[in-house]
């Protein structure tokens, strides 16, 4: 019998790419008390993994609220998944991010970022050096 990779199941070698991790490691890739930082107007905002969804945008509903006309009532929320605090957009006009040390990125119609270290995220237009309204993150290492 073959298996899907097409080589038969009886053949496969103890050196196949496939690793064992420990279950210790496995459950820090899910540690529920990492905590992700936001800031905005000087205002501090905490993301506890555990709550496992941040929401940015418009409305008064949202964790964090940036009142710029272009940005999305809901317009962008941030999970936390496998060891990572992840930036997906749900916006209109796009969610700029510039990670410190990196170029800026454009994130569209649900496109996902992983965020780390420190840098800036701009809702529905790109990032500008002394807009007021963008959000400050910071992810513990």
């Amino acid at each position: 019998m073959k298996s899907v990779s097409g080589i038969p199941d009886d053949e496969h070698e103890e050196g196949s790419p496939t690793q064992r991790i420990s279950a210790e490691a496995v459950r820090a890739l899910y540690n529920l008390d990492a905590v992700m930082a936001f800031s905005v107007h000087g205002e501090k905002h905490e993301f506890k993994a555990g709550a496992r969804v941040f929401v940015v945008g418009r409305s008064a509903d949202c964790d964090l609220v940036v009142n710029v006309p272009v940005a999305s009532r809901h317009h962008a929320r941030v999970i936390y998944r496998k060891g990572k605090f992840v930036l997906v957009d749900q916006s209109t006009n796009g969610t700029y991010v510039r990670i410190h040390g990196m170029d800026e990125i454009c994130l569209l119609n649900g496109e996902e970022l992983p965020l780390v270290g420190e840098g800036v995220v701009s809702l529905g237009r790109p990032v500008t050096e002394g807009d007021a309204d963008l959000v400050t993150f910071s992810v513990p290492h």
